[in-house]
């Protein structure tokens, strides 16, 4: 989400840019959007397809020797709050029970078991700040429980494959070695990865020898998802992506429809101005848990199926548009996500070089704004390059051929990455190993000091 003081310099910029060219708002609601070749019929935001052991074939006459997988939370609240909208957020079906243990120690624990909940009292009328937020038990942005049943079903669904139809995971997890975890450092995307893990290796101890050590890097270096602070480029960037004529002459043309939803949720200012993440955020989960489209304060205007419907594709044109499609969409791919495109990169090639010790899975568990980069990055097709659902998937498996020679297959929501017409770079069902290390490595900073300043 971009910040405040970003989106602001944005307006600004673009608002120069749109009286310097004399540009007319359109008070409709067509765009050029309409030509834009999206393939949505079967897009899902609030689901993403599981790989299925039924459909789940091998690599002809090969081996499979390593599995990273890179995954989008589940289901969550929404990340941006809208005051006054009278809706009830719970998630308290899963308990969360933490405690601390010393590693100089043989005890079990070092501190009494706690389990966390959220609280938000009634507004009283007179102090605090509960009428500014939602009602229930759920924080701003957490997992919910439909998101975590989603990584548990996604879990399960990979034991069918990877433990059940293969054998090639283990059917107890009993040396934890074998798997590696990172996550962003974001309560919802821990809470996906343990739930994944909970799917693939059910009925788990409890005791501190049969945890899964879960990784996370501090914020400040951090490099699953854009890191502004560190790299001042990649905002910098996006933003002559969004300030050229084609893009202005798109979100001019929908001027409109964020009007109308400005004045029914009753916000303003440049994070409603400049891109259609909030609007997107508000709607998308409010349908994902049937609540139903938010109305004005009066009754008297809401927004509506198609106003959802036209937001999703604004939002996917923009998605690929950013990632994809603009001519420095390369570079903006290369500062958001290349570091961590790097670290999968020299992964498979550590692994082929026997530094990996005897990590068979590699999981990564961050955000939409993790995986698009990177589909952008493999130029995936129109209909794969949407916004990527809850708990989508994106799963590179590393075959040895009878040969010798090493495959790399790329699976995104259950199915073979497509890739864009006119950029099959590879076959993703087999794409030699050196080819496509060959490829990632143009997305990988070389210097990403200078690149970043």
């Amino acid at each position: 989400m971009r910040t405040l003081s970003a989106i602001a310099v944005v307006t600004a910029h673009v608002a120069a840019l749109a009286a310097a060219q004399g540009t007319t708002v359109s008070t409709t609601y067509n765009t050029d959007i309409g030509s834009y070749n999206f393939d949505d019929s079967a897009f899902n935001y609030c689901q993403a397809n599981y790989p299925s052991s039924s459909s789940y074939k091998s690599v002809a006459n090969a081996t499979l020797e390593f599995i990273q997988m890179v995954v989008r939370h589940g289901d969550r609240t929404p990340v941006l709050v809208v005051p006054g909208q009278d809706v009830t957020w719970n998630c308290d079906n899963y308990s969360e029970n933490i405690y601390l243990k010393s590693s100089t120690t043989s005890s079990v624990s070092s501190s009494a078991l706690v389990n966390q909940k959220v609280e938000i009292p009634a507004f009283n009328g007179k102090y605090g700040y509960s009428n500014q937020l939602w009602k229930g038990t759920c924080n701003v942005g957490q997992l919910t429980d439909t998101g975590k049943s989603q990584h548990e079903t996604l879990g399960s669904q990979l034991r069918s494959i990877y433990v059940d139809k293969l054998g090639f995971l283990p059917y107890w997890l009993n040396n934890t070695s074998q798997v590696y975890v990172r996550t962003t450092d974001f309560w919802r995307t821990k809470n996906s990865a343990e739930s994944l893990l909970g799917g693939l290796w059910p009925y788990r101890g409890i005791t501190a020898e049969m945890a899964v050590p879960m990784y996370t890097y501090p914020a400040e270096i951090e490099t699953m998802d854009a890191n502004n602070d560190a790299c001042p480029a990649t905002e910098s960037t996006w933003i002559k992506i969004i300030s050229d004529s084609n893009y202005q002459k798109f979100f001019q043309g929908q001027s409109a429809l964020m009007s109308k939803l400005a004045g029914i949720l009753n916000v303003s200012g440049s994070t409603w101005t400049m891109v259609w993440d909030g609007y997107a955020d508000t709607l998308f989960t409010r349908k994902c848990h049937n609540k139903g489209f938010p109305c004005n304060s009066a009754g008297t205007v809401c927004a509506n199926a198609d106003d959802e419907n036209q937001v999703k594709r604004n939002a996917n044109f923009d998605w690929a548009y950013k990632y994809r499609d603009h001519p420095l969409a390369k570079t903006y791919t290369r500062l958001h996500i290349g570091s961590f495109i790097g670290t999968l990169r020299d992964q498979l090639q550590n692994f082929v070089a026997g530094k990996t010790g005897s990590v068979k899975l590699a999981l990564y568990s961050g955000h939409d704004t993790t995986i698009g980069p990177i589909l952008g990055s493999l130029k995936a097709g129109n209909r794969q390059m949407l916004w990527p659902p809850y708990a989508s998937n994106l799963i590179f498996e590393l075959w040895k051929k009878k040969d010798g020679s090493r495959v790399v297959r790329v699976l995104f929501n259950g199915e073979v990455l497509q890739l864009q017409e006119g950029n099959q770079w590879c076959d993703l069902s087999a794409c030699p190993l050196d080819t496509f290390t060959s490829y990632l490595g143009d997305y990988i900073p070389s210097d990403i000091a200078a690149e970043c300043n």
